[in-house]
């Protein structure tokens, strides 16, 4: 990690499109303002911890739903069978 040193007005670049600049300071806060591309997100570090647990939840809560559909799926296919087969090769399929 890179630490650096900064006072009031100065400023931190990170690559080609992103500046970071100290604009103002009251005892142990510090207000930082930042410059960069729209299609760079830039977030509080608990707002991102935040957002990434909720992403977690909603994956698997998703997973829950295709296997749900899947084993659904199954059973359906499990209470189908071939009645037969037509001259051009193509099955028929119906309930018992």
């Amino acid at each position: 990690m890179l630490v650096l040193t900064r006072r009031l007005g100065e400023t931190i670049v990170i690559g080609d499109d992103i500046v970071i600049k100290i604009v103002d300071i009251h005892g142990k806060q510090i207000r930082v303002g930042i410059e960069a591309p729209a299609e760079i997100s830039v977030y509080r570090g608990e707002i991102y911890e935040r957002i990434m647990l909720e992403n977690k939840a909603a994956v698997e809560a998703a997973l829950g739903d295709v296997k749900a559909m899947s084993d659904g799926l199954k059973e359906l296919i499990s209470n189908q069978t071939v009645v037969g087969h037509s001259n051009d090769s193509k099955t028929s399929v119906g309930s018992k």
